[in-house]
């Protein structure tokens, strides 16, 4: 089996696959949450992230990240071919973060696979990796913007004006709110706005 003759050194998320199970072996499968907030802290994901950003992270850690047009409903693919893996994103954003959200979506596929080979699979037969991917990639924004808070709660607390202050913590609270209200409900969003475009796809 070629993925673990090749070694964690030579294969990040196999390395990365390795330490999960060292940790979390007797309580074994993890929840989607505690994978997330493992895999947010080893991948540096950030709330805000470019497609330039994303391809760097990608890129250190073995898995060539492409943006391209793919077909309508599809959002991504993930293929692993020998010591190749790639992540393929649509490079139409139907709503704002869909792109990272899509990429935490296929990388929870393709840790599937390396703790399936590891003899350690996270999801029994009857669960579908689909929706554990969408869970997966909603906990992963959350854990982003978790991680971020105490840094933006710093600043604002920093400023002098008491009513800029309290202006600021205001202003952080409503980005908050509608930012973790984006992770619950942005595959519903585009789900919406798919229909919509089909729907004047046809009547055109």
């Amino acid at each position: 089996m070629k993925l673990l003759t090749d070694g964690p050194e030579n294969d990040p998320l196999l390395g990365f696959c390795m330490a999960v199970i060292s940790r979390y072996a007797e309580k074994w499968p993890p929840t989607e949450q505690v994978l997330a907030d493992e895999f947010v802290d080893w991948f540096g994901a950030k709330s805000f992230m470019t497609p330039t950003a994303m391809r760097e992270l990608c890129l250190a850690k073995g898995i060539s990240l492409s943006f391209v047009p793919l077909p309508p409903g599809l959002h991504g693919v993930n293929c692993s071919f020998q010591d190749k893996k790639e992540i393929v994103i649509s490079e139409d954003e139907l709503v704002p973060f869909a792109h990272v959200h899509t990429l935490f979506h296929e990388f929870r596929e393709m840790l599937e696979c390396v703790f399936a080979e590891l003899g350690h699979a996270t999801l029994c037969p009857t669960v579908s990796l689909e929706a554990k991917a969408e869970e997966f990639a909603i906990a992963s924004r959350m854990a982003t913007a978790t991680r971020e808070l105490p840094a933006y709660m710093e600043m604002v607390a920093n400023i002098e004006k008491n009513w800029q202050r309290y202006l600021g913590y205001a202003f952080l609270a409503v980005l908050e709110f509608a930012y973790l209200f984006s992770c619950a409900f942005l595959p519903q969003f585009e789900d919406v706005i798919s229909e919509a475009r089909r729907q004047r796809y046809v009547r055109t």
